[in-house]
């Protein structure tokens, strides 16, 4: 590890922990219309390239509007801010099953999510999460932000951060359990879901250019108020339900004994047999012609003083049917990573399988770990070990990385305490199953009185999707990309009750909507990127997705997590 000599703040060399936790919330399976066989082809909208042609008169004179300031909030919140005692009780239960199977075994006809950290690191992944029924589901879409309670009246929000800010505060929690509990339990109820890339929509005057294909949920939550709590070193569990106000969450009603139960009782049968899935011919949506001529146009950018350096993705679409749970077993078996999710619903499944935190926030502790810096890992163990040691070495891959960490550094320092910003580590290297990795962390202390939503906030959308400066870089997107990212580039993960937060980046991620699958992949451009070399720097953070997608249904079951 290399320490950060110009970063203002006492460093470390510590490693900070990446991934904690496993979240499992109980989902249903979406088809799709048969899939069809036919070669890869480009489909790319015809007004990109006129779109490039005129993005830097676009680029000057779009405004920013910020949105730094807290929002006066409307009439009809003060129940979503009721401060009366929420008591969580923490008690040990028998289950015969670790967390995958577990969530197998929940899944049924209600929306679900599950968050998982399917590669184990040292001082990593210590506790697993599975989840009962949703209380209530928060979500933004064309009509606005809605809070959606079964049997209730929905209540709308201005846009999606002040409905977090509303929703997701920390309360008063009193956490009772008989026994003493093992360290660093993390989730004990509240909201677990995803926030789209475009919810930065919210937060900055961007133009609109890219289409909106297809038309998604910027922003998807569901409440719980029951979490089954594996801890992976013991392999016990631990139930976490929480009961409070009736008119905020969790809104406990006499019907919460019965529906714990159940949840308890349906994770004891057997986990259901695997179903098959099919992926058709996968659709360039840029070609790579497209794509390297986006590069040359960031370059020339960049000499003119524009930006500093711009993410730029593409995707692939391919037609798709069958389960989607079975997808993310088959992309976890050959792309285990910290941090690793499934979200499904009526509308959308998402499968995620990605190596890189964007925030977490523990009590008042923050922390992110962006990477930038990628090589493809090597055929025999000596080409590997060459390729790890030329990351390290990359002055293009550390300027890279150097650029998001001050961007960090930056975004969290609007929000944290005076001096408390710090870089721990700086240009560490990670393996992945395709891929080295660099990593750094940066972490502050959040000032007093602050919460959640005012970090993401600050931070959005995550640096190391966008470029620096954030909103140049943004514009440059809009400009460049013929589709707008949707969940891509956005984060997934759970605010826990109690105001902690712990997010993941969507990136090496299958997204299943409209009868058809969708991955994304791209990297940072910066002044000497070579347009080939960032086309083959794509398809190797999209190798194994693409792998999947194309072999197909494997059959057998993919190794569950150790129970």
């Amino acid at each position: 590890m290399r320490s950060m000599n110009c970063v203002p703040g006492n460093c470390s060399r510590t490693m900070a922990g990446t991934a904690d936790v496993t979240c499992c919330l109980i989902s249903t399976s979406s088809t799709g219309p048969p899939a069809t066989a036919s070669h890869s082809r480009v489909v790319e909208p015809s007004c990109a390239i006129k779109r490039r042609s005129t993005w830097r008169s676009r680029v000057a004179c779009a405004g920013v509007a910020a949105a730094s300031a807290k929002r006066s909030r409307r009439g009809g919140l003060e129940e979503l801010e009721d401060m009366s005692e929420i008591v969580v009780s923490v008690r040990r239960i028998d289950l015969p099953h670790g967390p995958r199977e577990t969530m197998a075994a929940l899944r049924g006809d209600a929306p679900g999510v599950l968050l998982e950290s399917a590669l184990p690191m040292e001082g990593q992944g210590q506790w697993s999460y599975v989840a009962g029924a949703a209380r209530a589901t928060l979500y933004t879409d064309a009509g606005g932000t809605v809070l959606r309670r079964t049997g209730q009246a929905d209540m709308g929000f201005a846009d999606p951060f002040e409905a977090l800010e509303a929703m997701a505060s920390a309360k008063q929690v009193r956490v009772v359990a008989d026994e003493p509990v093992p360290e660093g339990l993390g989730f004990i109820g509240g909201w677990v879901g995803v926030l789209g890339y475009d919810a930065a929509r919210h937060l900055h005057r961007l133009p609109e250019t890219a289409q909106d294909e297809p038309s998604l949920p910027q922003m998807w939550w569901m409440a719980v108020d029951q979490v089954l709590a594996y801890h992976q070193p013991s392999r016990q569990w631990w139930e976490c339900t929480s009961s409070g106000p009736g008119d905020g969450w969790p809104w406990t009603t006499t019907d919460r004994l019965a529906a714990w139960a159940d949840t308890l009782a349906r994770a004891r049968r057997p986990a259901p047999s695997r179903r098959p899935w099919m992926a058709g011919a996968r659709q360039l949506r840029m070609s790579r012609e497209g794509f390297e001529s986006g590069v040359e146009h960031i370059r020339e950018a960049i000499a003119n003083g524009e930006v500093l350096q711009v993410n730029l993705t593409r995707r692939e679409d391919a037609a798709f049917q069958g389960d989607a749970w079975s997808l993310y077993e088959d992309l976890v078996a050959a792309h285990p990573v910290p941090f690793t999710a499934f979200i499904e619903t009526p509308d959308f499944s998402i499968a995620s399988c990605s190596p890189e935190r964007f925030l977490k926030l523990q009590g008042r502790t923050v922390q992110a770990r962006p990477i930038k810096g990628t090589v493809a890992r090597g055929r025999t163990p000596d080409e590997d070990a060459a390729n790890r040691d030329w990351l390290a070495a990359s002055e293009k891959n550390r300027a890279e990385n150097l650029m998001i960490v001050d961007l960090m550094r930056n975004d969290i320092g609007r929000v944290a305490e005076l001096g408390s910003v710090r870089v721990p580590d700086l240009f560490a290297l990670e393996p992945y199953a395709s891929v080295w990795q660099m990593v750094s962390t940066v972490q502050a202390t959040l000032r007093e009185g602050l919460g959640p939503a005012d970090l993401l906030r600050a931070c959005w959308p995550p640096g190391s999707m966008t470029g620096a400066p954030k909103l140049a870089a943004m514009q440059a997107i809009e400009a460049l990309e013929p589709l707008r990212r949707g969940f891509y580039a956005g984060s997934i993960g759970y605010i826990d009750c109690r105001g902690n937060m712990d997010l993941s980046v969507v990136i090496r991620t299958a997204v299943v909507a409209r009868g058809k699958v969708m991955v994304q992949v791209g990297g940072g451009i910066v002044a000497d990127s070579d347009p080939a070399s960032e086309w083959n720097e794509t398809v190797a953070k999209g190798e194994r997705l693409v792998r999947v997608l194309d072999a197909g249904f494997s059959g057998s079951a993919s190794p569950a997590a150790p129970r």
